[in-house]
Formats: C-alpha cells, structure tokens, sequence
C-alpha cells in the first residue's frame, strides 16, 4: 500500500488531507508538528512526506533534510502559504519533489502525491535493475558467450550511444525486456529513469491511461489525476513492450508526441515537455506489424534502423550449459541450500533440448527443480521433467 506521512500544524488541515489521501487508497500518517514528523520518520517508511513549511520548532525545510538523511529514497512535497523563489529553490536544493501554494487545491496535491509515489516506485526499481547491468561480464554470464550473444551485445553497446529508437525482435522469453534495460544502462539516459509499460492483454482505454495519465478536471470519479509513464519517462527511456498489442489509437498518440516532444496532459490538463528515448519490443515479425493496422507506419519508419533480432536459444544452443549452472547459482543464492551442479547424463538432455520458451524456460525449470533437490546433491537426469523427455523423444522418433 501506498504510505504518506502528513505533517501541519493547523489539526484541520491535517484531517482534511489525511481523509482524502485515505478515500484515495493511502495509508496516511499524521503528526503536528515537524518535530513528531522526524519521530515518525525514525520509526518506519513512508514513500511519500507531505509538511507544511512554515511550523514552530523544527520547519518543513528541517524536516525535509532529516527525512532525506534517514530515507534518502522518501519523496517530499511541500506546502506553503508564503511561496516565494527563494523558498522554491531551497526545498529543490534539499531535495523536495516539488512545493504546493495555500490555500491548497486537493486536486493538485493528490495529482502530486501520486507523482511522487509513482517517481519513488520507479527509482527503486531502477536502483534494483541497474544492480543487474553491471557491465559485460555479467551480461555474457546471463545470456551466454557464443559469437551471436557476442554480436547482440556489440549492437546494443553501440545503440547505447545514441537516441535513436529501437526495436527488439524476438520471440518471447528471449529476455527482450533484459536487453532494453541494457540499452538504457549503457547509455547517456542512464541516470534518468526506466519506465516499462506492458502492452500484452490491456485493454486500449486502460493502456492511453497509463501512458498518458489523468489529467486534473478530467478523471473519473474516485480515480484521482495521475501522471502518465510518458512524464515519468523525461530525460529517460520508455520500454513498451509487445508494441503491436497496444492498439492503433494508442500507438498514433504516442507517435505525435514523441514527434512534438511533449507527454501528453499534465496536473492541469496541458502538454508537458517530454525528452524521451522509445525503446519497443514484439514477438511478431517485423514484416507483420503494419498488416491491419497494427502500428502506424510513421512509427514503424522511426523504428525500423534500430531494429534488433534477439536469436532463440534453440538457435544457439552452445549457451545452455552456461545458462544452466548461472540459474543454478541464483537458485543457490536465493534458496540458500546450494547444489552441486548437473550430472553429465541431466547435461546430455538439457543441453541438445530446443527450449520452445527461450531463457525464461530454462531459468523456470532451474528454479523449479532446485526446489526440490536437497542441499549439497546434484541435478540428475532423473530430475528431468517428463515434458522435456517426451518432446526429446517425438524430435527423434523417425517419421
């Protein structure tokens, strides 16, 4: 659930933004001063402080610099009756999110908060992917060391010096979404952030909302404003995956803007700005996306000199037994009783095996299987699910 610590001195303010945020799905926290607010920020985590500025004893300013000292990661917004550029410029320095004028419009602070949640989400997802992309070592111990891993890192590496859009081909569980957030790492955007947006099996109208929010005034009933992936997505990258699932009306949205370079309506229901590099994905041939309609050819056009094939597993099956002891190691680390390894008779099976699910399989049936193992055994050919034994045996049976 979505936390917010609410700090006033005035209790009636607090109690009217406390209800609010709660009517929203917040869970909310109050206090009365910015000394209790420090208290509070001691004993737990809140993704989002809302403070007055202006409060006696400790201010919002004070509270704004303890909180970041304690949870560097906690957006602060806040409120003021006197707003000056001075103060502005202050709470920006010290690290708030942005700063609301009293008397406050609750529309505004709600299409804040969620902006400020939304942002917190975000970085530390963004913390925790950037953990993965550490450079190609880990990269080749992920996806493997054959010459086409090789020739894929090398064309992403090069992408990850550009803004140009991009276009990841292939079919699903080939970790197209792992090599979008590696051109993203490896580029300039880098300290921006990585904002996904799944197209798969959401309808059209739900999808518009997500990327491009809910501006103020025009939100449906008990949906408050929101900020769309496209604002999140500034001076960053935005990751839309399963292009050609997300619809035409969409699609020619999102294309006009990105062309305008702006991201759709903002609190108040303008255009903002937006610097944003596209990087897209499909499991569709690219020869088959403009057939109905599927993705607007000015899009298509944009995209098609960053298109990139990523190769199926089957297509480089000299990656399986590396791919095989690296989920075996997570698996390991995750489950913290470690195995052995693979005997050479599970090897005989696994390697030669066509993985119809790419890299995901494999790293399911690792996961799948080490759960099962006792500590300190190995994975025999035993071990081997019935599936892959059977599809083993239909490939070689003669026709």
């Amino acid at each position: 659930m979505k936390r917010i610590l609410v700090v006033d001195d005035e209790p009636a303010i607090v109690t009217l933004l406390a209800t609010v945020l709660r009517e929203k799905g917040w869970e909310v926290a109050e206090a009365g001063s910015g000394t209790e607010g420090i208290d509070c920020i001691e004993r737990g985590r809140f993704d989002v402080l809302l403070t007055d500025l202006v409060m006696p004893g400790d201010s919002g300013i004070d509270l704004l610099r303890a909180a970041k000292e304690i949870h560097p990661d906690v957006e602060v917004i806040l409120m003021t009756g006197y707003a000056t550029a001075d103060t502005a410029i202050e709470a920006m320095r010290g690290g708030a999110f942005h700063y609301l004028v009293k008397p406050l419009r609750l529309e505004e602070m709600l299409h804040l908060a969620e902006k400020a949640y939304e942002q917190r989400r975000l970085t530390r997802e963004n913390q925790f992917l950037r953990s993965e992309i550490r450079g190609d070592y880990q990269l080749q111990s992920v996806m493997g060391d054959s010459p086409a891993v090789g020739h894929l890192i090398e064309t992403l590496q090069g992408l990850g010096n550009t803004d140009d859009p991009v276009l990841l081909v292939g079919e699903r569980g080939t970790g197209r979404s792992f090599f979008a957030r590696f051109i993203h790492f490896n580029s300039s955007r880098s300290a921006g952030l990585f904002v996904p947006v799944y197209c798969a099996g959401i309808p059209e109208e739900k999808l518009a909302a997500e990327l491009f929010g809910h501006p103020a005034g025009t939100a449906e009933r008990n949906v408050p404003p929101r900020p769309g992936k496209l604002e999140m997505a500034n001076h960053g990258t935005l990751y839309l995956a399963d292009l050609a699932e997300a619809g035409p009306g969409v699609l020619e949205r999102l294309a006009s803007l990105l062309a305008a370079k702006s991201s759709g309506p903002g609190g108040g229901g303008t255009e903002t700005p937006a610097d944003i590099r596209l990087v897209a994905s499909t499991a569709v041939p690219p020869e088959e996306l403009p057939r109905g309609g599927r993705v607007p050819p000015g899009l298509l056009r944009s995209l098609e000199p960053g298109t990139v094939r990523i190769p199926s597993l089957r297509e480089r099956s000299e990656d399986v037994p590396m791919l095989l002891h690296h989920f075996l190691q997570e698996a390991n680390r995750e489950r913290k009783k470690p195995l052995r390894g693979f005997t050479p008779a599970a090897l005989s099976i696994l390697a030669p095996y066509d993985w119809p699910g790419n890299v995901r399989e494999l790293r399911d049936l690792v996961r799948a299987v080490a759960a099962k193992k006792r500590q300190g055994t190995m994975v025999d050919a035993s071990d081997v699910p019935p599936e892959i034994l059977y599809r083993r045996f239909r490939k070689k049976a003669p026709v």
